[in-house]
């Protein structure tokens, strides 16, 4: 028994000097990085992805104005595409009824010339020819009418080329005085 006793007064100071040096060591350190650098990077991170949340939202924002005004360019191109057509339908028209009153003017002239050569070789002749003489005056009066008719055919080929340009003028004169009265507002 004493060898018992030996044995656990043996066992008993070796688990005090095992408590004295387990008291000395300090706790081990944590395997990986701190936490609290974790939550520093983590908390980092996640302001810098609410910044680009933010950056991306705004450039969503830019984005839909910008598809809003190119909407609006594309409708106002549209818009002064299908004017333009319509303007070179007027401008054909005009020019096509300016080329027939020419054509009636020359037809008229050509008349006129005829008839003043056959009053001409008459008078020549010594003949008096009353038909001859109503024939000339008649084609003198219609190629006065056509060169009137020309004239005014011309007119409003000037008007119609005008017009578009009266039209753009007035237009931007309205968005000028419509800027003048917003800035002053």
């Amino acid at each position: 028994m004493s060898d018992i006793t030996e044995l656990e007064r043996r066992i008993s100071a070796a688990l005090d000097r095992i408590g004295t040096g387990l008291d000395g060591l300090a706790d081990p350190a944590p395997e990986g990085p701190d936490p609290a650098e974790m939550q520093a990077s983590l908390d980092i991170a996640a302001a810098r992805a609410d910044e680009l949340e933010r950056a991306l939202s705004d450039e969503k924002l830019a984005n839909a104005q910008l598809e809003e005004r190119m909407k609006s360019v594309r409708d106002t191109a549209d818009r002064h595409a299908s004017a333009m057509d319509i303007q070179a339908a007027e401008q054909k028209q005009t020019t096509a009824k300016l080329d027939s009153e020419l054509q009636r003017l020359r037809r008229a002239a050509e008349d006129l010339r005829q008839s003043n050569l056959g009053l001409r070789d008459a008078l020549e002749q010594g003949l008096n020819e009353p038909h001859l003489i109503n024939k000339a005056m008649l084609a003198e009066l219609e190629t006065l009418r056509a060169t009137r008719s020309v004239e005014m055919a011309q007119a409003d080929a000037v008007l119609a080329a005008l017009e578009p340009m009266v039209k753009r003028a007035a237009q931007d004169a309205a968005k000028a005085d419509d800027a003048k009265e917003s800035s002053n507002a």
